[in-house]
């Protein structure tokens, strides 16, 4: 998180987030301090770190500095799993006196400053995870020493934590190291962080900062005036309980026919949506709410409590997604809280959404209401560009180069938002560039992205794609979605952009069939459309790219500046139904053999040039055409898998062969020195070779175009025509609906195919770097969240010089719509 965070004079912060109440409050409840309260800490830096919490607690709880509040310690025992699976244990925390614990438990849910304590040095080491730097224009950066960059993690963890259970706009930690310490404000763009100074000699300064706090509003302190607290005694929290509750009217969503006295008359709630909003308000511990969401002219109200999808990582969109009951209908849906990207060209998910429905694109989720939250927006972003100013002219590395018809968004990731003093919506772009030059909307110099608090909420509540039954089950459910992504690219001109595991759902719906009875199928989803972009914006809409890392295309890996494509998007639902198959699906490869590959197949990546780029098993994959496991194991299931699978691999094989070539045949154009013979035309323009859809068999392909001819090795002088001819079947929608649908018709699939998960619950990725093939790791994240988002050393961090080996991908962190 080095380039995430902003040092700050501590004077000028505690005035801006502090500031004195106005004057009635200023007699009213103060305490006048006349001696040092801390006068038992004046040895603090030889204190240990028990000893020094103990003493600084009392200090401020004896002489009531901080009055409504209560310091209490927190260092003993953690939360429930339930509440806290990692079991932290932060030292202390300051909570209001009505619910401040005294059982030595963190109580996440009250929180409402977090307090960590260390010493000042351990076996020598300073253990302060910053450094003050003089005359320099933060004054205070992250440090460099791994112990120290430890503990700034271990922080890290404890604000992730409160941002994941409380409804917060931001979060603030008071950091003590014997007698210094640090005030430091957390948002989803990164951090403000003071310089250190002296409690003990600044007493009365850092006095007067307590009571201020003591008088702050709940907004001031970083709460969501939005979302209301609930409490046992709380009507809508009693409300809460009582929807938990099965019903006789619930319904089982097992794809079946239905009997005729099975067929509901009436509403009713699928059996799988009602256990999940009971899961969500069965701990204790949890807070409930209340939250605001904007519905047009009014103001629609829900209620929530444990999110059903949180992701992971501090700095970023901190997606949340929950069941909710919506207060008035009684009815349940899903609701999404997240910051989202705020930028001039960015379109918020629930306007996408509106045309979708607008459109009657198919199997796509159904708009209830949407809104950005009040003025929501993160604060880190706009301190720093306050604390950096630039001439008010056209940024010099922002490449002004025109026409952008390349939308080159790359870059690593990142998370931030801005908030500027001249609106909310001024882009600080006063003085035009001259005629001809493209200004982003964005100061490409900022490390920290900007983002804006947002509600959507959306009919239906998905089950996730792991919940699929079988493997032809699998396949029909990737082809509705890639029908929903033909319908919106056809009728409204958008690429969806973040296709992943994730975002690719199940949606049970009951059908009346052409015989005339009900059943219960399972059909495709595709969500989280916050992403997407028409094809006709060519300039990019934010600092870099964004996806999720183990879906995406092996072309736009390699790339930074290649725009997405229908053919990128189609390689990621073929790499979503590979990843669905190989983890749960019954094959003749070991557990740990499935494991292995996985990880190194979609969580892997390499380094060159300075960049992180596809890794070397998908590279590898997509450039032979063949699923080679491991040495000469190949991938077999045994089923009519194996031959879809193949097919549609032998597409992506030779358009990336073909892309491949056209991309030599550029840069080679582009040198001084090179070739003067006329390059071939790029595959999306070769209109003349595109194959109607009415002319696909069964298998989904030609019938002069035999699988066997697509293996065919690329000729020195470029690739084939049959390259060119396959190549085209992946870069349109037609052939992979033709092809899924075929595979689904086709009789035989076994019903029994679906083992469980394949990945061994005591299995860990190998986490070594081979210098040698320049291919690391990521961590693994996908093994066991698919398309969630990256973990948090992932999504706070740019690359750096030299690749280490846990270090993150470039894309940004995907989000889940639906995860249940």
């Amino acid at each position: 998180m080095a380039d995430k965070s902003v040092g700050e004079d501590v004077v000028w912060f505690a005035d801006y987030h502090f500031p004195p109440p106005p004057p009635p409050s200023t007699s009213s409840s103060r305490k006048t301090i006349k001696k040092n309260p801390f006068k038992t800490l004046k040895g603090a830096d030889l204190l240990g770190e028990r000893e020094l919490t103990r003493r600084f607690i009392h200090a401020v709880n004896e002489h009531k500095l901080a009055p409504g509040l209560k310091m209490s310690y927190c260092g003993d025992r953690p939360d429930p799993s339930a509440c806290d699976d990692d079991g932290q244990k932060p030292d202390a925390a300051f909570y209001r006196m009505a619910v401040a614990p005294s059982d030595d438990k963190p109580h996440w849910g009250d929180q409402l400053i977090a307090c960590e304590f260390k010493v000042a040095k351990s076996s020598g080491a300073i253990q302060d995870p910053f450094e003050d730097v003089p005359n320099t224009v933060d004054g205070v950066v992250p440090s460099a020493s791994e112990h120290r960059k430890k503990n700034r993690g271990q922080i890290i963890t404890y604000a992730e934590l409160l941002f994941a259970v409380q409804q917060r706009i931001a979060v603030f930690t008071l950091l003590v190291l014997g007698r210094q310490c640090r005030f430091i404000r957390w948002d989803r763009s990164g951090l403000v962080v003071t310089r250190s100074f002296d409690y003990y000699k600044k007493w009365k300064f850092f006095v007067d900062v307590l009571w201020r706090i003591s008088q702050s509003s709940e907004k001031q302190l970083g709460l969501d005036p939005t979302a209301h607290r609930l409490f046992p005694g709380d009507p809508d929290y009693r409300l809460m309980t009582e929807a938990a509750k099965s019903s006789t009217s619930d319904f089982d969503h097992k794809e079946r026919y239905l009997r005729d006295n099975e067929v509901p008359q009436g509403s009713f709630v699928f059996s799988y949506v009602r256990k999940a909003f009971e899961d969500s308000v069965k701990d204790a511990r949890w807070p409930r709410y209340r939250v605001e969401v904007p519905g047009g002219k009014q103001t629609r109200s829900f209620l929530i409590g444990k999110p059903r999808f949180c992701a992971k990582g501090l700095a970023g969109r901190g997606t949340r997604g929950y069941v909710a009951l919506e207060c008035g209908t009684g009815r349940f849906v899903w609701l999404k809280d997240a910051w989202r990207a705020h930028y001039l060209l960015v379109d918020r998910e629930g306007d996408i959404l509106e045309r979708l429905n607008a459109a009657k694109v198919l199997r796509v989720p159904t708009l209830v209401c949407h809104g950005d939250i009040q003025d929501q927006v993160t604060y880190t972003p706009q301190r720093w560009e306050e604390k950096n100013p630039t001439p008010r002219s056209f940024p010099a590395d922002s490449n002004p180069a025109a026409p952008s018809s390349s939308g080159s968004q790359g870059g690593p990731s990142s998370s931030s938002s801005q908030k500027r003093k001249r609106g909310a919506n001024d882009d600080g772009d006063d003085v035009p560039p001259p005629k001809g030059i493209h200004r982003p909307s964005f100061r490409s110099d900022c490390p920290l992205r900007r983002h804006k608090h947002y509600r959507l909420v959306v009919e239906e509540v998905a089950l996730l794609l792991s919940d699929f039954q079988f493997g032809r089950q699998l396949v029909s459910i990737v082809r509705d979605c890639v029908v929903a992504h033909y319908q919106a690219y056809d009728k409204l001109s958008l690429l969806h952009r973040d296709v992943s595991g994730g975002n690719v759902l199940i949606y049970p719906r009951i059908s009346k069939m052409q015989d005339g009875r009900y059943r219960i199928v399972f059909t495709g989803l595709l969500a989280d459309w916050e992403m997407a972009k028409s094809i006709d914006v060519t300039d990019p809409r934010q600092p870099e790219r964004t996806g999720t890392w183990q879906y995406m295309s092996a072309a736009l890996l390699s790339r930074n500046d290649k725009p997405v494509e229908v053919s990128d998007e189609l390689e990621s639902f073929f790499y979503v139904m590979l990843y669905h198959a190989v983890r749960y699906l019954r094959s003749a490869c070991a557990a740990n053999t499935i494991a292995n590959y996985l990880d190194e197949f979609f969580d892997q990546y390499g380094w060159d040039d300075g960049r992180y780029v596809c890794g070397n098993k998908k590279l590898a994959t997509i450039m032979s055409g063949c699923f080679h496991v491991v040495d000469t194991t190949t991938l077999k299931f045994d089923s009519h898998m194996d031959s879809v699978l193949a097919v549609l691999l032998s597409w992506f094989k030779a358009h990336h062969t073909v892309w491949r070539y056209e991309v030599d045949l550029e840069e080679k154009a582009a040198q001084p020195a090179h070739d003067s013979s006329t390059p071939r035309s790029p595959i999306s323009t070769a209109a003349d070779l595109v194959v109607p859809i009415s002319d696909f068999d069964e298998a989904g392909l030609p019938p002069s175009v035999e699988v066997a001819d697509m293996f065919t090795p690329t000729r020195i002088d470029g690739p084939s025509e049959a390259d060119r001819k396959t190549a085209l079947l992946a870069s349109t929608h037609g052939p992979m609906v033709s092809a899924l649908g075929a595979a689904e018709r086709r009789l035989g699939w076994p019903t029994d195919d679906k083992v469980g998960d394949r990945i061994p619950a005591t299995w860990r990725p190998d986490r070594r770097y081979d210098q040698g093939s320049t291919n690391v790791s990521a961590l693994g994240t996908s093994n066991k969240n698919p398309g969630g988002s990256l973990p948090l050393s992932l999504a706070l961090q740019r690359p750096p010089k030299t690749p280490p080996p846990r270090s993150p991908p470039p894309a940004g962190p995907s989000t889940s719509f639906a995860r249940m």
